[in-house]
């Protein structure tokens, strides 16, 4: 209470201090005390001070509503501790699936999980479906045996990742993207959520629907879809709320850790691009949950909105250049497996450097076929020499310059024409 008896006197002595009309003192403390919402009369800056005194005050003893509103936030966290708890269990007995072993995967994730689980339970955020409240749970992340693309998450902050998925991700960015999604659906009770608006179905359906969910169990899958239960939860609405609150949520904790959120982006991108393009591609989870053009326009929408360039090339491989020595004491430079030059000479990999960085800012913007260009000797991107060709590498492929240029430009058009398919900003 001290803090508020401060804080109200403050604001006495700036009305006293002001260059204004005189304001009564009992107006003040009308206005102080009185008011429906008293912090509203208070200063700006002094309102976010109440503000965060308020999420870190205790319950008053004085206040039985607030008493019971804690009860019940204590109870709800408990209850969820001890559903996930049992879940957990029972998925570590099952035979069928099998903690990994990996040392270096577990250490991994559990780093990045504990950042970002510090921030989830310290830092309020917009909850766009959920439970909005604070949530603080104990999290614990586990690694599964096998290459499927997977992760989950259950009641109570047990989050779940098979070794395909961490191999998958081409960067902590990326990783932590999809860790932040999952802690968002504990943080934001989305099975709790789920359970209550699921009222309105036989209860023997619910586990069901929750298994498909949220493992995307082919066998809770099956059961589904033979009894059309598994349209009846989509078209519901409460798969695409949850992702997209799960998305929002990740976000947020992202921007308040030392990764950057476009590894959500691009982490979906490849996904979306490899299940159209690789026979019999294993999705794991998203099967029920697919990346969307809607996901990555509001993802998109958010860095904008932010400040966050977009810049792939700093969160994933697939879309950076790559150096290597070639088998000829040449420089090789490659984008997303495609050899795009071989430079030749003593500087060969001073220029190779200085051609990748041109060549991932002028990729990073996501560049139409017809901004490549040849000027002379020179690969120009958007008017911007890239690299020039010189009479060293002309001699290494045994053509004459010109035509080595050529090549090097149909090879930078491939590329740009192949990122148009495999980025969703560049198709909005």
């Amino acid at each position: 209470m001290l803090q508020y008896v401060t804080l109200a006197v403050g604001a006495i002595a700036g009305a006293w201090a002001s260059d204004g009309p005189y304001v009564a003192l009992d107006d003040i403390r009308h206005r102080v005390c009185c008011s429906s919402d008293w912090r509203q009369e208070l200063p700006p800056e002094v309102r976010e001070v109440v503000a965060r005194v308020d999420k870190q005050a205790p319950v008053a003893a004085d206040d039985p509503e607030a008493q019971k509103r804690e009860a019940r936030h204590q109870a709800d966290l408990k209850a969820d501790a001890e559903l996930g708890a049992k879940y957990a269990a029972e998925i570590e007995k099952d035979p069928k699936l099998k903690v990994s072993t990996n040392a270096e995967m577990i250490a991994r994730l559990q780093r990045i999980g504990g950042e970002l689980a510090q921030i989830a339970n310290t830092t309020p955020v917009e909850v766009s479906w959920g439970d909005s409240r604070l949530n603080p749970f104990n999290y614990q992340f586990k690694v599964l045996q096998g290459d499927e693309i997977n992760a989950f998450s259950i009641p109570g902050g047990y989050i779940y990742f098979y070794e395909g998925l961490i191999k998958y991700a081409e960067s902590d960015d990326e990783l932590a993207g999809v860790v932040a999604h999952e802690i968002a659906h504990a943080s934001f009770r989305h099975v709790a959520t789920l359970r209550r608006e699921a009222s309105k179905l036989d209860v023997i359906q619910i586990p069901l629907i929750l298994a498909a969910i949220l493992t995307g169990g082919a066998t809770a899958q099956g059961l589904l879809l033979g009894g059309g239960l598994l349209g009846t939860a989509m078209t519901s609405g409460w798969s695409v709320k949850a992702e997209q609150s799960a998305d929002f949520g990740g976000f947020q904790y992202m921007r308040k850790s030392r990764y950057n959120p476009l590894g959500l982006l691009t982490f979906m991108e490849r996904l979306a691009y490899d299940d159209r393009n690789k026979a019999q591609f294993d999705w794991g989870i998203f099967q029920t949950h697919p990346p969307s053009r809607e996901r990555a326009q509001a993802i998109v929408r958010r860095l904008g909105e932010a400040g966050i360039p977009i810049r792939r090339s700093q969160v994933t491989q697939s879309f950076r250049t790559q150096i290597k020595p070639g088998d000829d004491g040449s420089v090789e430079l490659s984008f997303n497996s495609v050899k795009v030059f071989s430079f030749a000479g003593s500087d060969a990999l001073i220029r190779a450097d200085e051609a990748a960085a041109n060549l991932d800012s002028f990729f990073d913007g996501l560049p139409k076929m017809f901004e490549v260009t040849v000027d002379g000797a020179n690969l120009a991107g958007r008017g911007k020499v890239l690299f020039a060709v010189t009479a060293e590498e002309a001699a290494l492929a045994k053509l004459p310059i010109a035509e080595v240029v050529e090549e090097a430009a149909r090879r930078l058009k491939r590329v740009a024409y192949d990122l148009s398919y495999r980025t969703w900003d560049a198709q909005f």
